[in-house]
C-alpha cells in the first residue's frame, strides 16, 4: 500500500520501495504544489519534500497531510542518501505521533 508521496523536487531514494513510495512525476494530473497537497490529503498519504512551500502552506492551512520536510542544504547525493537513510526508521516511527517531521543535517524536529 503507497503511503508516501515524494515531491518533484525530490529524487526517489534507493532504499524506498515502489510498494510505500510513489513519485509525483509519475502521477500525470499534479502539476502544482496545490494538486500534490489535495493528493495527500484525499489519498492520506504523507508528503516528502525539500520545498519550503509546502512548510508555509503547512503553518497556513487547517486541514494538513502528513509531511517529512527534508530541510537539507546542498550536498554530494551519496552523502544526502545515507543521511536520510540512517534516519528513515526513525522517521517512521515518529509518523506514528507527529504529523510534521523535519529533517536537519544535524537533528531531527517532531511537531
Amino acid at each position: 500500500m503507497i503511503t508516501y508521496l515524494i515531491d518533484e523536487n525530490m529524487p526517489f531514494l534507493p532504499f524506498w520501495s515502489w510498494d510505500k513510495f510513489v513519485h509525483v512525476n509519475d502521477i500525470p494530473f499534479i502539476h502544482s504544489d496545490t494538486d500534490i497537497w489535495k493528493y495527500a490529503l484525499k489519498n492520506h498519504l504523507t508528503i516528502i519534500t525539500k520545498d519550503t512551500d509546502i512548510y508555509f502552506r503547512h503553518l497556513s492551512s487547517t486541514k494538513n497531510p502528513k509531511i517529512v520536510w527534508i530541510r537539507i542544504n546542498n550536498m554530494k547525493k551519496k552523502i544526502f542518501i545515507s543521511l536520510v537513510e540512517n534516519v528513515w526508521n526513525e522517521i517512521e516511527e515518529m509518523l506514528l505521533s507527529n504529523s510534521f517531521i523535519i529533517i536537519n543535517e544535524d537533528k531531527i524536529e517532531r511537531f
